[in-house]
């Protein structure tokens, strides 16, 4: 296959997605039938929602992570503790909640596609 080959072909398959397809009808049939708008995608007409809920849930996830420590748990220890990989001390395991909780926040912003 020679370099013009390889245009001639990106023309031709270029031209066949242009072309409509004949359905007879059957499309409109279709969007015709679909129920309206549900309430998950109401929600996409506001966009600021997301991303408070997800803040909120982030907040309330990293007070309860710091809540349910046990007393005198300091943030930079556990910090210290995971670096120089002592264990799951109680500071440790306090950071390592707030952390997850952070991280599938990071993740959940990520992924969303809106």
């Amino acid at each position: 296959m020679t370099p013009n080959d390889g245009d001639k072909l990106d023309r031709l398959l270029r031209r066949d997605a242009r072309a409509a397809i004949e359905d007879e009808g059957f499309s409109a049939r279709v969007m015709g039938a679909l129920p309206p708008l549900s309430p998950a995608r109401s929600a996409a007409r506001r966009p600021w929602l997301t991303p408070v809920l997800v803040l909120a849930s982030t907040a309330l996830g990293s007070a309860l992570a710091w809540l349910f420590a046990p007393d005198g748990v300091n943030a930079a220890q556990g910090m210290v503790d995971l670096l120089s990989l002592r264990g799951l001390t109680p500071a440790a395991i306090a950071m390592l909640g707030m952390t997850i909780t952070l991280l599938i926040a990071a993740i959940v912003i990520a992924v969303d596609t809106d």
